[in-house]
């Protein structure tokens, strides 16, 4: 019995350090095992729990024609909680892991509010009441695992060349690409591309399904498979103009119930990431080798559909949404300890079919806008404020590079500098051949690695006009991050 409980107890210790380590990738040699209460006197049972809470202000030269709150304006200086996160996960025996995440998203001055309605939230559309208090805290993601075959014996603690994981719920554990499943903490370039998520709170829950996942590693290769109930999206026919060409552009509506399947692999080189939990990192800020090369799908069938004529009773025509990726990541540390220069690189190419001529627009964080009264001008197609074409049928590239620049700057271990820039080009079938880009350059200062940072940058987006860009606006963004 005391050679069984040990053996328990040395399991339980390994699977804690896998824990410290898969979310002790805030680049902070000095974190540890963050907010973790042990339920027994061993330390084998125990719940961990983090939080992490992102303050944005900003800048914004607004797209042509725009006003927020109903008045007309060329640009906006704002703030904002772009996120507010509380997670927590258990692994309550060598073989079970319970996660679950709540939060807030994209709360402001005029939007992100409760849907009360008047005085007490959201006020909708009427600019009357206030639109931004009292945000919704909803449930992200809430997943069960169960280890079929462990990374490392249980018993012999060696590692075994294949691993498998099967898993429940709400989750994460999606495919596409690397940046598909990017935690939200440790960012390297302020805040994602957007069309990393490409069903982002359509057929999905901010990135998140319901379903089962396989998950593991095959030598150097780490997989994740899952199949999933997409959340219902309708879009019904409707009546339009006579020879409207909106017949013609796939909208999203799954009816059918069909589910999704999706996955991703991707082959290690150097050093191995912890896939304990499925968030992966956008900058390891100095502490670990990596070079990964990885390939991503998602297929769901009748997911979109167009319509057969002008009429509110058309017909629908349903299309299957097929997507795939093919991305590498870099972090390779140099110079010693002393030192520790870095660099961080990725790029990601996706090619995604949504159905003929589908396109969606949007932003972050775009307020209460619409457009300006008595307003002659030029409009952007794709919108008012800072909305700009993200996803749809057709291409898009992305690279984003980084620096973290050595400690003799600051003289510390703690503080460090790490300058980045992004790059995206993107073609939609909507607009023919047109090509879209924008562009971003600005810094992180890591006070304690991800836990303690300022970030700014400047980035661009495109003005759409007769189906291609015409030109760009920008905005000026300063965000601080704390992650506990």
């Amino acid at each position: 019995m005391k050679r069984l409980r040990k053996k328990i107890l040395l399991a339980a210790i390994f699977l804690m350090v896998c824990s410290a380590d898969a979310l002790a990738q805030g680049g902070s040699p000095t974190y540890g095992d963050g907010l973790k209460i042990k339920l027994d006197s061993t330390g084998k049972k125990y719940i961990r729990f983090l939080v992490w809470a992102d303050f944005r202000a900003r800048y914004t030269d607004l797209n042509p024609g725009t006003a927020v709150n109903g008045i007309a304006k060329d640009n906006m200086l704002d703030f904002g909680v772009r996120q507010f996160r509380l997670a927590l996960y258990s692994q309550l025996s060598p073989r079970y892991l319970i996660l679950g995440t709540l939060g807030i998203d994209n709360q402001s001055f005029s939007s992100g509010g409760s849907a009360g309605g008047g005085n007490t939230g959201n006020g909708a559309g009427t600019f009357n009441g206030t639109l931004g208090k009292k945000p919704s805290l909803y449930l992200h993601e809430f997943w069960n695992e169960y280890t079929v075959v462990p990374e490392n014996d249980f018993k012999t603690h060696k590692h075994n060349f294949a691993s498998l994981y099967i898993g429940a719920g709400l989750h994460y554990w999606v495919g596409i690409s690397r940046m598909s499943s990017l935690s939200s903490f440790n960012f390297l370039a302020v805040d994602a591309p957007v069309y990393n998520w490409p069903l982002i709170d359509n057929s999905d829950q901010l990135g998140r399904q319901i379903g089962i996942y396989l998950k593991g590693n095959i030598g150097p290769v780490a997989y994740r498979w899952a199949l999933n109930k997409p959340f219902t999206v309708l879009n019904p026919a409707v009546a339009y103009p006579a020879n409207a060409p909106e017949i013609n552009y796939a909208v999203d509506n799954n009816a059918n119930g069909d589910l999704s399947t999706t996955g991703y692999a991707a082959w290690q080189f150097l050093e191995k990431e912890n896939t304990l939990v499925p968030y992966s990192t956008g900058s390891y800020v100095g502490t670990k080798k990596v070079l990964n090369i990885g390939a991503g799908y998602y297929y769901s069938a009748n997911g979109t559909t167009t319509q057969l004529d002008n009429t509110a009773s058309s017909p629908l025509i349903n299309h299957n949404i097929k997507i795939w990726a093919a991305d590498i990541f870099a972090d390779i540390p140099w110079g010693g300890n002393r030192l520790n220069w870095a660099f961080t690189g990725y790029s990601v190419y996706y090619r995604n079919n949504f159905g003929p001529n589908y396109l969606r627009n949007g932003s972050i964080m775009n307020e209460n806008i619409g457009p300006a009264k008595g307003y002659t001008g030029t409009v952007s197609q794709a919108g008012f404020g800072n909305s700009a074409p993200i996803i749809g049928t057709g291409s898009s590239w992305f690279t984003q590079v980084g620096l973290l620049l050595p400690k003799t700057i600051f003289k510390t271990d703690a503080v460090r500098f790490q300058p980045f820039a992004e790059y995206s080009l993107q073609t939609f079938q909507r607009y023919g051949n047109s090509k879209f880009s924008w562009w971003s350059a600005g810094g992180n200062i890591y006070l304690d690695g991800h836990h303690a940072k300022i970030s700014f940058k400047y980035q661009t987006r495109p003005i759409v006009v007769l189906d291609r860009q015409n030109s760009s606006k920008g905005t000026y963004v300063i965000a601080t991050q704390v992650f506990l």
